[in-house]
C-alpha cells in the first residue's frame, strides 16, 4: 500500500457542524482511515498543528483577524486546501450579515466579541483553494470520493449542474410547479435533490452555478405572487444577493 495521506480537519467561524458529520461514515470512516492519518483534528484523535499536511479540510469562514491568520497558517503548510461546507465556501449562515443594511452591521460589529472584518469571507476568497465542498452541512460522500480520488492521483472537478437535474433523476415532481418558490434551478447539484425529494424548497446551500438565471428565476417567483421580501430572503439566505449592484 502507498504511503497514507496526511490530513487536518480545522474550524474557522462556523457551528463546526460539518466536521460532525464526518463520522456519520462511520465504517466508511474506519475504512479511509487505512489510507488517511488525520494528524491534526480537534475532535479527532490527532494533534500535531505544526507538521506539513498532504490535505487540509477546512469549514467555516473567515470573520475576524484571528480566522484569517489561522487560515493563512493552514494554507502555507498544506499541499492541498479544501473548502468544506456552506460557510467555507459561500460564507453560509454567518454571511447573511454581508447582506445587511449597513447601520444593521455597525451594530453587530459593536457587539463581537474579537474584532470582526467589514464581512464573512468564504475560504477561496482569502487564500488559494484546490477543491471545494459544499451543502450545509457538506456532504460526507463526497469527502469520500476526494480523499479516494486524490489517493489514486486524480483530482476531481465541480461540475456545473444544477438541483433539477437530480430532481429529474428522481423523478421528483417539480416544486415550482405546485406553488413552492425553490432554488434548484440556480444552485449546485451533488446533494441528490436531498431537499425536494422531501418536498422541501431548496434554499441555495451550495451556492449558485455559474451560468445561473437569477432573472428568470425571479420572474417565476413573482408569477407566483411570492411576496418581494421572501424572494429577497431566499437569494441571499446562504448567498450574497446576486441582485445587488457594484457600489450598493
Amino acid at each position: 500500500m502507498a504511503k497514507k495521506m496526511r490530513a487536518g480537519f480545522y474550524s474557522l467561524s462556523c457551528c463546526e457542524g460539518c466536521e460532525l458529520v464526518v463520522f456519520d461514515l462511520e465504517e466508511k470512516l474506519l475504512k479511509a482511515l487505512e489510507f488517511v492519518e488525520i494528524v491534526d483534528a480537534r475532535l479527532f484523535d490527532g494533534n500535531h498543528p505544526n507538521e506539513k499536511l498532504d490535505i487540509a479540510i477546512v469549514e467555516g469562514g473567515v470573520q475576524s483577524e484571528l480566522d484569517k491568520k489561522h487560515l493563512e497558517e493552514i494554507r502555507e503548510r498544506s499541499t492541498y486546501l479544501v473548502a468544506f461546507g456552506a460557510c467555507a465556501t459561500i460564507a453560509g449562515i454567518p454571511g447573511i450579515r454581508n447582506s445587511l443594511p449597513k447601520e444593521m452591521q455597525a451594530k453587530l460589529n459593536s457587539k463581537a466579541i474579537i474584532p470582526v472584518k467589514e464581512k464573512v469571507f468564504p475560504v477561496p476568497a482569502v487564500v488559494k483553494t484546490d477543491f471545494v465542498l459544499q451543502g450545509c452541512p457538506a456532504f460526507t460522500h463526497e469527502l469520500l470520493d476526494l480523499l479516494v480520488a486524490l489517493y489514486h492521483g486524480k483530482k476531481p472537478v465541480l461540475e456545473n449542474i444544477p438541483v433539477c437535474k437530480e430532481c429529474k433523476e428522481r423523478e421528483n415532481p417539480c416544486l415550482l410547479f405546485e406553488g413552492i418558490p425553490c432554488l434548484g434551478p440556480v444552485t449546485y447539484a451533488g446533494c441528490k435533490a436531498l431537499c425536494p425529494t422531501e418536498r422541501a424548497q431548496c434554499i441555495g446551500c451550495r451556492g449558485f452555478t455559474e451560468d445561473a438565471n437569477f432573472e428568470a428565476l425571479r420572474k417565476r417567483f413573482r408569477k407566483m405572487d411570492v411576496d418581494e421580501r421572501i424572494i429577497h430572503n431566499l437569494f441571499t439566505y446562504f448567498n450574497q444577493n446576486p441582485f445587488k449592484k457594484e457600489g450598493e
